[in-house]
């Protein structure tokens, strides 16, 4: 029970953060929205958020067209290579996929982005510290400074080094 709850009450949040217009939910094509909330992987507790936007304008949302549509877009996002996609691109999950491959994949799709964004960040880190080694004096600083450079060179030479591993079964 605890855990359904706590379900429900994260997707209700991380879905709060769309909105529609009421000029949208007047004119909204509620397959559409579905379909392409669902393309896009959107938490299904995002169906909230619109039937409290367009209460305002007098407006129910169809919840049967938009489950529809939502369905048909899941179907889509779902697909094994879309998980890869949306690991390496960062984005969320919000766990609307039921398929072992996809998960696999936007796992492996996530490791290469954190790995992307650790090599952003140490290249940061090294420029920073070229620029403090070309404007200090003082050389016991630069001598640390010239230690971290390296550690920071190794990790990222390590990172772009493809790891290889091979399975053997006799």
């Amino acid at each position: 029970m605890k855990r359904a709850l706590l379900t429900f009450t994260l997707t209700t949040l991380l879905s709060g953060c769309t909105s529609m217009s009421p000029e949208e939910c007047k004119t909204a094509d509620w397959y559409n929205v579905g379909y392409q909330n669902g393309l896009n992987g959107n938490a299904p507790g995002i169906i909230h958020s619109y039937t409290e936007d367009c209460k305002k304008s007098g407006v129910t949302p169809n919840l049967a067209q938009w489950i529809e549509g939502f369905d048909d877009g899941t179907i889509i996002y779902c697909s094994p290579d879309n998980g890869y996609t949306v690991g390496r691109e960062g984005r969320d999950y919000y766990g609307v996929c039921s398929s072992k491959q996809f998960l696999e994949n936007y796992q492996l799709g996530r490791q290469e982005y954190q790995r992307q964004q650790r090599i952003q960040k140490i290249d940061t880190e090294i420029s920073f510290i070229d620029n403090q080694l070309a404007n200090n004096s003082d050389k016991k600083n630069a001598k640390q400074l010239k230690e971290k450079r390296k550690r920071l060179e190794n990790e990222r030479s390590q990172l772009l080094t493809p790891a290889i591993n091979f399975n053997f079964s006799f």
